[in-house]
């Protein structure tokens, strides 16, 4: 019988960076292999709402396991440019596509360099982007990856290095023996799951796509947990993103769809508070330290948390009702076409009641003082994972098997990892430690999966796909293309 309210042991997978050249060193030695280096070199240039990120990381090709090698962080801020903006975040910086491109470049290089690498070390480079505010229609996403992509370029990248390679030959010679494309080819599913047919349902689809693999690899690292297909994935960045698979074979398909606010949501309560333009939570470095009576914090964080929530709008998104949910352009009818549910976060209409959070979070400091920032925030991820759960449950879309993953500032910080799992153990009436994953960076994680399916190096010995409990799905996947299944 499970105990609820005991103490909690997350399993949390937080970056440790790893030198290029100890990496090297380490792999050789515990390997006892000096002659090969089956390194696979991959970037994760990402452009969110709140921060710019460069993220390099290494796979060993024979493990499958994937290191971080360096992170660059920049506040996407400093990309303001107010003339030739043609998209802007959620909090309204402008961007265009020059000062898209020198953030970029200035971010992927300063990352190479405290890595221990240069430019053309790398193997693959992987954009992606959570800017969707500024857009009414899904695919106008790709004036910002373009820009990504110019940054890229700028900093040395060849336009091979960020496609999908298209034979052996393209390859780099020291990685060839460990692809299988003369035996198999690139046809979209990543991690074992297929993106949804058709039309895109969520502006950020990408980044859904991208969490959920790095989640699985990521969960490679962590005890007693097969995070394989079915499984629910969530990336609390400043918008949200994520995905629900099944258990299908050679491929899952995707039967849920994640989108809206997330960070953006304690961004806006601390938006009175710190005295920043366009403010983050990530600008609230120093909580006070004052001692709090643990009874009256009980009883602020629960009245505070439960005032919030009453601006704060969890749901399916049904065809016909909305365009846009907490600033992402969606395609409810798509996903309904496509089978899929789309479940979102909003505050208010379309980010309506955001300017009432900032007043929530003014009154909650002057009042109680700064101190119960946290606690409240923390209080309200858990219970915004418990309602985003609670519909997908309410659908029909967990089986009994799902694990759950869950990544970005807004879900993995502070004490909302214990929290989360205290309210998931109750709302699906078991233990779910051993169920539950927290990583850091899983994006990054995500673009090296990705990177490795498009080369087709696959490791059949610790296989990402397919389904828990079960081994590699190499065979089916060779006769599924063959038109043999």
């Amino acid at each position: 019988m499970w105990l609820f309210g005991k103490k909690r042991h997350p399993r949390l997978l937080k970056t440790q960076k790893v030198n290029y050249s100890d990496l090297f060193f380490i792999l050789r030695l515990s390997r006892g292999d000096l002659t090969l280096k089956p390194i696979f070199i991959a970037a994760s240039v990402e452009l969110g709402n709140s921060t710019t990120k460069s993220i390099l990381t290494a796979t060993d090709l024979k493990s499958g396991k994937t290191y971080i090698l360096d992170k660059a962080v920049r506040m996407t801020r400093e990309a303001l440019d107010t003339g030739d903006s043609f998209c802007h975040t959620i909090t309204n910086v402008g961007l265009s596509e020059d000062s898209i491109a020198e953030l970029v470049k200035e971010t992927l290089q300063e990352s190479a360099k405290s890595a221990g690498i240069t430019i053309p070390d790398l193997h693959f480079v992987v954009r992606s982007t959570g800017v969707t505010a500024s857009f009414s229609k899904i695919e106008e996403v790709e004036g910002v990856i373009k820009a990504l992509a110019k940054g890229c370029l700028l900093a040395g990248v060849p336009p091979r290095k960020m496609i999908s390679p298209m034979s052996v030959d393209n390859i780099a010679p020291e990685l060839r023996k460990f692809s299988r494309m003369e035996k198999t080819y690139f046809d979209g599913a990543v991690a074992g799951n297929l993106p949804p047919a058709g039309e895109s349902i969520v502006a950020n689809e990408m980044e859904g796509e991208l969490v959920t693999a790095g989640l699985k690899e990521a969960a490679k690292w962590v005890d007693d947990v097969d995070f394989r297909n079915p499984v629910l994935s969530l990336d609390f960045g400043t918008t949200l993103a994520g995905r629900i698979s099944d258990d299908g074979l050679p491929y899952a398909r995707v039967v849920g769809n994640f989108c809206g606010l997330a960070g953006a949501i304690p961004d806006a309560i601390v938006s009175q508070v710190v005295r920043q333009d366009y403010p983050s939570v990530l600008d609230l470095h120093l909580q006070s330290q004052k001692k709090r009576r643990v009874k009256k914090e009980k009883e602020v964080v629960s009245g505070y948390t439960e005032e919030i929530l009453r601006f704060i709008r969890v749901e399916k998104v049904k065809n016909g009702a909305r365009s846009r949910v907490g600033g992402v352009p969606v395609n409810a009818g798509a996903a309904e076409k496509s089978g899929v549910v789309l479940i979102g976060i909003d505050a208010g209409e379309n980010l309506s009641e955001l300017p009432k959070l900032a007043e929530i979070g003014a009154e909650l400091v002057k009042e109680e003082g700064e101190q119960y920032l946290a606690p409240v925030i923390d209080e309200l991820a858990g219970c915004e994972v418990e309602r985003l759960v609670g519909v997908a449950k309410e659908e029909g879309l967990l089986l009994p098997n799902t694990k759950i993953g869950i990544t970005g500032r807004a879900g993995i910080t502070g004490k909302k990892p214990e929290i989360i799992l205290e309210k998931l153990s109750k709302l699906l009436g078991r233990e779910m430690e051993k169920e539950v994953i927290f990583a850091d960076d899983a994006l990054a994680r995500g673009a090296a999966v990705l990177g490795k399916c498009m080369h087709q190096f696959g490791t059949p010995q610790n296989p990402i796909g397919g389904i828990q409990g079960q081994g590699c799905v190499f065979g089916k996947r060779v006769k599924k293309q063959k038109g043999r299944v």
